[in-house]
């Protein structure tokens, strides 16, 4: 009887350790790839107020084409951190830790 007991707790044991590195693991990419994601959101709200001062100055041309390539950059991170939520590996504990696909602006 002791060795059954003994059994089911290291199973049991197992099972929380698993569930707690998957737990970990998830936590540790989602929460970079939403990090890159605030951190470059940020930098496109700059890019487009200052896209907003400019126009029809001088620079025009060119704060658009910066403002472009930083929108180009934030929706391709955009498209990677909602396929990292989308895959199964990662998709009960996004959902459990309250990351959610992030949307267009």
């Amino acid at each position: 009887m002791t060795i059954a007991i003994l059994g089911w707790l290291v199973a049991g044991i197992c099972i929380i350790a698993l569930v707690t590195l998957w737990f970990v693991i998830s936590f540790k990419e989602l929460s970079i790839k939403k990090k890159s994601l605030d951190t470059i959101g940020k930098q496109v709200q700059l890019h487009r107020s200052l896209c907003m001062e400019e126009r029809g100055g001088e620079n025009d041309a060119a704060a658009h084409m910066i403002l472009e390539n930083k929108l180009m950059v934030y929706r391709q991170i955009e498209n990677d951190y909602n396929a990292l939520i989308r895959r199964p590996m990662h998709r009960i504990p996004a959902y459990i830790m309250g990351f959610h696909p992030a949307g267009r602006k």
